[in-house]
């Protein structure tokens, strides 16, 4: 279920919070808050890592990990909610375990 973000702000069916970057999506899943942070607002020589999960207060679960694809290494968006894709900048869709945050596969798109 796609939720509201604002800036920082993440809300909608009964979530309010603030992240910890501006984001550019959030979708809820089993009661775990999937958001996808702005990559433009983390360092810019290294992989973003801007995929993070929370409960539905706000607090961190995990941060998904780069895929090793270097500076161009962002999450864009979830593709699919059940089971959990999301599109990474580097050019692969990457299958994303919802309750630890590993990557479990990635399939390349481009």
């Amino acid at each position: 279920m796609q939720l509201n973000v604002s800036g920082k702000r993440i809300f909608g069916n009964g979530i309010s919070f603030e992240g910890e970057y501006p984001a550019l999506e959030a979708v809820l899943i089993n009661e775990r808050v999937i958001v996808t942070f702005d990559w433009m607002a983390f360092e810019r020589d290294l992989p973003a890592q801007n995929l993070f999960c929370y409960d539905r207060s706000g607090n961190l679960l995990w941060r998904a990990p780069d895929i090793g694809m270097g500076i161009v290494d962002a999450y864009t968006g979830v593709t699919s909610e059940e089971p959990l894709w999301v599109a990474n900048f580097a050019g692969f869709n990457c299958r994303i375990d919802e309750a630890s945050g590993q990557v479990l596969e990635t399939h390349f798109t481009k």
